[in-house]
């Protein structure tokens, strides 16, 4: 059995067996069911309207709470009132979390200490700094509140078994980026990591003895006295020219590794039988009842984001009807015509929805392709290659000009059959504007919706004449989309109410219920 697959059996077994000496532990972190209750219908509302990969829930909270409590007290005390709020929040679980939890998480904020003392929050580089340390220090805590040892685990699994097939054929990428933008991207893929996290997974690949670090000890210094190099170092990796086709690249095979994931995490002790017995079937069968879980996983999640998205869309337009689209209609042109005001508002959310739910997945082939990758991994079936070759930009010579004087006129010609149809039905300017507006934001958020798909997909996908004049034809409106959301103003402003003032003054008055009631519990034992 290869060893990288022998660390990563063990690692989950190993987990097991400390999740059941943790459970024989007395001395534990316990809180209020009743204000718990509070306090987890709290967190449900608001992450309705974050959207963000559920597993990292408690980190973003984890960074909410520090940003909001980040403020001269004992690490100690920081770290109980931390503790406390997550157990709260049912990011974990109530009575099951050893009280000498505390104590590490404390360290962890003695060590960050130094760290912030030496920004100036006041300059630019200084709030960048402060962001970027927050994001650090959130995943470490949550890290140490549970152990990633099974993913680290399954990530140098997928790196070492990419690493040994993949054939480099990109003179763009230099030789010496090439493992660390592999490293990113399955951490992308396989683990979902976010920016956060990749900023610290890089950190402690510079600097190794970062986790064990106390306080006062040499890399803690270093790290302080460098830390803008620190940070740029570690951005440049991350927003490398190449990370992106790295990314696509990888995430083809990323369900390879999370159907492997799934069986072992399910049953390591029959997997590592199968394996050592040659039971090719066993294998299979458990690999095939994983992939359709994912399937029905992703049908479920694709359907739930469709729908809030849809929703969201609803909302959003009708506000603007009723801001702006109506009194247009009263007091400038004095006319009251409601199917373009119709319209308008249903049309974004339906056509958000048809994209989305339409999204259909191969099956059959897709799952034997898996199948035979897992097969070669395993050492029991025909190898495999993969070939990484960039994309070229294009020159700015003649074909540059022409092109893209072709992609403009297309996207011209778009708006303008648009614009002579929706007038064709009395549509004024102002509803055209919106129409086309909404149309090619919810084109371009649907086609990523869509995209998503590909996380599953290992198969190529062929696309017929009438999906590439599909294409030719609405690929600007999309393009067109994805320039507007990517300059449209980036705060959430119902996170920005939730967050700011909706959640100080709610934990402050959960923290005053408990202590009352935790009052109420020690009178009534002295009865």
């Amino acid at each position: 059995m290869d060893k990288a697959l022998e660390h990563l059996l063990s690692t989950v077994v190993h987990a097991r067996q400390e999740a059941m000496e943790l459970e024989k532990e007395e001395d534990v972190i316990k809180v209020s069911e009743t204000v718990s209750a509070a306090a987890s219908v709290y967190e449900t509302v608001r992450n309705a309207l974050e959207y963000d990969e559920e597993h990292l829930l408690r980190r973003n909270a984890i960074r909410r709470i520090l940003k909001r409590r980040m403020v001269d007290v004992p690490s100690g005390e920081m770290a109980q009132k931390l503790i406390r709020e997550l157990i709260w929040a049912r990011y974990l679980p109530n009575g099951k979390v050893p009280s000498r939890m505390a104590q590490k998480v404390s360290a962890i904020l003695e060590k960050y200490k130094l760290l912030f003392v030496t920004l100036e929050p006041e300059s630019k580089d200084g709030q960048r700094a402060y962001d970027w340390l927050l994001d650090v220090l959130s995943v470490e805590i949550e890290y140490a509140l549970s152990s990633p040892g099974i993913d680290e685990a399954l990530a140098s699994f997928a790196y070492q078994e990419i690493k040994k097939r993949v054939e480099w054929q990109a003179q763009t990428l230099d030789p010496q980026d090439r493992d660390l933008q592999l490293y990113i991207a399955i951490h992308r893929t396989v683990l979902k990591s976010n920016q956060a996290t990749l900023r610290y997974r890089i950190l402690t690949l510079y600097y190794g003895n970062w986790r064990k670090a106390g306080p006062g000890d040499a890399v803690v210094k270093e790290i302080t006295m460098n830390l803008t190099k620190v940070i740029d170092s570690v951005e440049h990796q991350i927003q490398h020219p190449a990370q992106d086709e790295m990314y696509r690249f990888v995430r083809r095979h990323a369900i390879v590794f999370h159907a492997l994931s799934d069986i072992v995490r399910d049953n390591p002790e029959a997997f590592a039988s199968s394996l050592q017995g040659g039971d090719t079937k066993a294998i299979d069968s458990a690999a095939t009842k994983a992939i359709e879980a994912r399937y029905g996983n992703f049908r479920t999640k694709l359907g739930r984001t469709v729908v809030r998205a849809a929703l969201f869309l609803l909302f959003t337009k009708s506000i603007l009807a009723v801001l702006v689209e109506l009194p247009y209609e009263i007091f400038v042109l004095r006319t009251t015509d409601y199917l373009p005001l119709l319209v308008n508002i249903l049309f974004p959310p339906i056509l958000l929805m048809l994209i989305g739910l339409s999204v259909r997945i191969p099956k059959g082939k897709n799952t034997a392709r898996i199948l035979e990758e897992l097969h070669a991994i395993f050492g029991v079936g025909d190898e495999f290659s993969l070939i990484f070759k960039r994309k070229r930009p294009w020159g700015r010579g003649a074909l540059w000009w022409i092109f893209n004087t072709l992609y403009l006129a297309i996207l011209v010609l778009t708006i303008m059959v648009i614009s002579v149809v929706l007038s064709s039905f009395d549509f004024n300017g102002l509803s055209i504007f919106f129409f086309i507006f909404f149309l090619s934001l919810v084109a371009y958020f649907g086609l990523r919706i869509r995209n998503t798909r590909r996380e599953l997909v290992v198969v190529d996908s062929t696309r017929g004449f009438f999906a590439t004049l599909g294409d030719m034809l609405f690929l600007p409106i999309v393009r067109a989309g994805r320039w507007v959301a990517l300059r449209a103003p980036r705060v959430n402003i119902f996170l920005f109410f939730f967050d700011f003032i909706i959640e100080a003054p709610f934990k402050a008055a959960i923290d005053i219920v408990e202590s009352w009631l935790a009052f109420l519990r020690e009178k009534q034992e002295e009865i």
